[in-house]
């Protein structure tokens, strides 16, 4: 996976006290053993998927619910570039004190200050590495005022996206469901997710957007 330090991607953990009240309560109701075991519901057959060759142009704003195709680059990974196909999902508004208990492990002591918006979105691998993903290359942007708020890692209970994301399964010819949690200090949260084409230009005209419904 492709690490872009200059992207404002927050690893967070929980606080030590919180933690143990979540890890007895994390039971998955309605999954199955194997589920259970690989972190998630099972993802759904792709199919009538676009070509990979047909990559979404730079600077693109995709419609939301529609595929776009888009390169990862990792010289650790054979091959070194991965195609995929990404597109926008549910988002949901959350409410300040739900990351009350998250402990920045790096970035500004105010980086989950604010309101939390739960961003479902969607891959499926099209040619390249199974281990690529695209989880460091998302983050959200209002488009009306260039806000990109914070986008945090957090742990799997702090995810509240509407759609749980999907267990981790191999990644070829199914749909793999994400949720990217960003936290929006003013009052407008987000209306597109942000795929980077450069990391240094993320907003700009190197990037592919996704439009939220």
């Amino acid at each position: 996976m492709q690490i872009l330090p200059s992207r404002r991607i927050l690893s967070v953990a929980c606080a030590a006290s919180a933690a143990v009240a979540l890890l007895t309560g994390c039971s998955s109701s309605g999954l199955t053993a194997r589920e259970e075991s690989l972190g998630g519901p099972s993802p759904a057959p792709a199919t009538n998927m676009p070509d990979a060759a047909a990559l979404t142009p730079a600077g693109s704003v995709v419609p939301a619910g529609e595929w776009a195709v888009v390169e990862l680059s990792d010289s650790s990974e054979t091959p070194a570039v991965t195609t995929i196909a990404i597109r926008s999902g549910a988002v949901r508004q959350g409410s300040p004190d739900d990351l009350a208990d998250v402990q920045v492990m790096n970035g500004t002591s105010d980086s989950t200050t604010g309101t939390p918006y739960y961003v479902n979105y969607s891959w499926v691998l099209l040619e390249g590495s199974e281990n690529s993903s695209p989880i460091q290359r998302v983050s959200a942007l209002n488009s009306a005022t260039g806000d990109t708020g914070n986008t945090l890692l957090v742990p799997d209970e702090y995810e509240k996206c509407t759609d749980r994301p999907t267990g981790q399964f191999e990644n070829r010819d199914v749909i793999n469901v994400a949720c990217s949690v960003n936290v929006f200090a003013g009052e407008a949260g987000p209306d597109r997710l942000v795929f980077d084409g450069d990391p240094g230009d993320y907003t700009g005209s190197k990037a592919v957007q996704l439009a939220l419904g």
